[in-house]
């Protein structure tokens, strides 16, 4: 009997490959940040439902990639450095907050669950692979704002904070030498984080989020974009 050699072949919606060929587009820059998106116009080009683009746009909006405005229609995410900064601002109250509340509430099966996302990380930064490494450190913190048990705070770092990882992503080919030392400290930090939150301390969880949070705001204006005060995405 002959041995199985090719692996069963998954079915690709059309909504997911919209959904890669606009991310693509958006990450090698034949889509500039701040291009308007017409979901008309890209409808008909791709030769699909304006509700499928739309559904894709909604998708690509979750990772911060594109930014929908009530009557203005969809925008490639487009920040300055002065944005980041203003962001980072925001971040650094609020998720140190969400570490030290996930840190009274973590249970075994969380702490398992952040434990296979922070070895699949590993993988992914020893393999320089830093499209999947920041959407996997992404999951990361995203998981802890949910052990948060607060979703006010966690919608408040939805709405700020991933936009900042479609920028790692947008950027990575900017200075990836500062990039690949900002995957290093990411991977040290999960780390330590992971470590507080096993031991339920959670001022130890605050002080680390908040002490690399301050970090990675000084290395803004250098690993992320070429001019002071230039666009980002």
């Amino acid at each position: 009997m002959m041995s199985k050699t090719f692996e069963r072949i998954e079915p690709v919606s059309k909504k997911t490959r919209v959904v890669a060929m606009l991310r693509q587009a958006i990450l090698s820059g034949a889509v500039k940040g701040g291009e308007q998106i017409v979901e008309a116009k890209l409808a008909q080009e791709l030769g699909v439902g304006q509700g499928l683009v739309r559904e894709a746009l909604i998708e690509l909006e979750h990772h911060g990639f594109v930014q929908r405005m009530p009557f203005t229609g969809t925008t490639v995410t487009t920040l300055t450095l002065d944005d980041a900064k203003q962001i980072f601002e925001v971040r650094i109250e609020l998720e140190p907050l969400a570490f030290s509340l996930a840190a009274g509430r973590a249970r075994e099966r969380d702490i398992s669950t952040l434990y296979e996302i922070v070895e699949k990380t590993k993988l992914e930064a020893k393999a320089e692979d830093l499209e999947n490494f920041f959407e996997s450190h992404l999951e990361f913190r995203k998981k802890i704002w949910e052990i948060s048990g607060n979703r006010y705070v966690q919608q408040a770092l939805e709405r700020v904070v991933i936009p900042l990882y479609a920028l790692y992503l947008i950027r990575r080919s900017y200075n990836r030498e500062g990039i690949l030392q900002t995957v290093a400290e990411c991977v040290e930090h999960q780390d330590r984080i992971l470590d507080a939150l096993r031991r339920n301390e959670a001022e130890s969880a605050r002080q680390v989020a908040r002490d690399f949070l301050i970090r990675m705001k000084e290395y803004l204006g250098t690993r992320l974009v070429p001019e002071a005060q230039g666009p980002i995405a």
